[in-house]
């Protein structure tokens, strides 16, 4: 989905899980065909791999709600 707040934008994928090698593209192949330079971002439930790929920040949930 999008989230919009005046003039800031960021995408953000939501999965259960980031750690099989399928499921991690599925999430972000979509994201990185967007060419605008806003954040991009998948929130897990499960994911061993914390990181940023291709621009893409990939968090577990619990620190999305608790950064």
């Amino acid at each position: 989905f999008i989230a919009t707040k005046a003039d800031e934008k960021r995408y953000i994928q939501v999965t259960e899980n980031m750690n099989v090698p399928e499921t991690r593209e599925r999430e972000l192949a979509p994201l990185r065909k967007i060419r605008d330079n806003y954040e991009k971002l998948v929130i897990a439930l499960d994911c061993d791999l914390m990181q940023t790929q291709d621009g893409i920040s990939i968090i577990k949930i619990l620190d999305f709600f608790f950064c």
